[in-house]
């Protein structure tokens, strides 16, 4: 019994770094993009006649395959920024894998089904919008 609480700490250790690291990871994209914008433009203004700035009729998904593509880049400022948002969106995302995938490690079928669970519903919401 003691290696599972063992195990469960290091999950938790592991999950915890993951987390941290995917919120500092945006952080510093975001900022770096805010810098990097202003100093291309002069000010932080978007206007609303600028339409590679806004994401109209695509769900997550098909915009992450275009980003990955190339698509998006027509200014590094907003490249950064946006790779900031998709880094925070997927962190949690990543977690509920790296979760679901220790649980089918260790054949814990309750928590791989409750874990899988949420994967699909976080799958289904980003898939919508």
């Amino acid at each position: 019994m003691a290696s599972l609480g063992s195990a469960e700490s290091k999950l938790e250790t592991i999950i915890s770094y993951l987390l941290i690291v995917g919120v500092v990871l945006s952080l510093m994209l975001e900022t770096a993009g805010i810098v990097i914008f202003y100093r291309s433009r002069g000010n932080l203004d978007i206007l609303l006649a600028d339409k590679a700035l806004f994401l109209q009729g695509q769900n997550f998904f098909i915009f992450l395959g275009e980003l990955l593509k190339g698509a998006h880049t027509s200014n590094n400022g907003i490249l950064l920024m946006t790779l900031g948002i998709v880094t925070l969106v997927l962190t949690p995302f990543i977690r509920v894998i790296a979760s679901a995938l220790y649980f089918a490690w260790r054949k814990d079928i309750k928590y791989v089904l409750i874990t899988a669970f949420v994967l699909v519903v976080l799958t289904i919401s980003l898939a919508l919008h």
